[in-house]
């Protein structure tokens, strides 16, 4: 397999959707490895009485594929952990060739995670069956393109707003705003307005309380647009809110939501914590490409 890793904007992601296209057979998949994760914990709960659930788990998430490709990979949660090593032996031992990227080297991933110790095994088995091959470089290729749309209006103000209720008629074709709450996982979610694949949900409903990837996933396959309203500075204590909202983009990204939204600052001053700067960093990157009409003319793939 690959383990292809660089800074944000490096092209990974471009590359391995390259390749997976190129792949001449269709006993393939390509996957953000956020979604692989929440798919295996799923299987994981239904299979837990099997007296061997990972090798049936595996078997459930790649049938028959030969390549699979999954995009980000980054270990933040101990659960994940523990089980990583698991499910990379299974993939190797039925012999599929697993093409990953990261932000990250093998030997960083999970580094200040807890019992870390049993998480080594699976860098380890990603050095002994992987290439592992930096992209190196220093320029975003994200914020490269000339030519950008206005989808990030700061600062959040009346004039912001605004500029929202335009594109949300712009995009929806002037259909009826349905502002009712709409059901996630069984949870309510407050919304600004949706209709025609069109969603307008404030920062609060989406990040503050709890959400989870499971939820992101799903707003992600529903609209092929999503506003985002009122977007705070978000500080040191702002960790868990932060976190949600890098997992949003991240789906958001995957399947090629159109983004737009407002923001109290630019989004390189949105935020001014520590722990997560690194993934803030793709964050960012990420809105940047959200101008580009490189990708809002990509295909929405719910």
């Amino acid at each position: 397999g690959l383990y292809l890793w660089g800074g944000v904007g490096r092209g990974k992601t471009f590359l391995m959707d390259l390749f997976h296209d190129s792949i001449p057979f269709e006993e393939k998949r390509r996957v953000h490895f956020h979604r692989f994760m929440l798919e295996l914990h799923d299987h994981l709960h239904q299979l837990r009485f099997q007296s061997d659930p990972m090798a049936a788990v595996v078997d459930r998430l790649v049938g028959d594929c030969r390549v699979l490709s999954l995009d980000e990979f980054f270990v933040s949660d101990i659960g994940d952990a523990m089980m990583l090593s698991g499910v990379l032996q299974e993939l190797f031992v039925r012999g599929t060739v697993l093409v990953t990227t990261s932000n990250i080297a093998p030997d960083g991933l999970y580094r200040r995670g807890l019992q870390r110790q049993r998480f080594l095994p699976a860098i380890a088995l990603i050095h002994s069956h992987m290439t592992v091959l930096e992209l190196p470089g220093t320029v975003d290729h994200r914020r490269q393109t000339m030519q950008q749309a206005s989808v990030y209006f700061t600062p959040n103000d009346q004039h912001a707003n605004d500029a929202l209720y335009s594109q949300f008629v712009r995009v929806s074709h002037g259909s009826p705003c349905n502002a009712e709450p709409i059901d996630i996982n069984g949870r309510p979610i407050a919304s600004r307005g949706h209709g025609e694949g069109v969603g307008w949900f404030d920062f609060n409903a989406l990040c503050e309380g709890p959400r989870s990837k499971a939820d992101y996933v799903i707003l992600s396959k529903r609209f092929h647009t999503l506003l985002i309203a009122g977007i705070p500075v978000l500080g040191a204590n702002d960790d868990d809110a932060t976190r949600r909202l890098i997992e949003l983009i991240d789906e958001l990204y995957d399947r090629r939501v159109n983004v737009i939204v407002s923001a109290t600052a630019p989004a390189e001053s949105l935020y001014q914590g520590k722990r997560l700067q690194l993934d803030f960093q793709r964050l960012i990157s990420r809105m940047h490409e959200f101008a580009s009409w490189d990708y809002i003319a990509l295909t929405h793939r719910p």
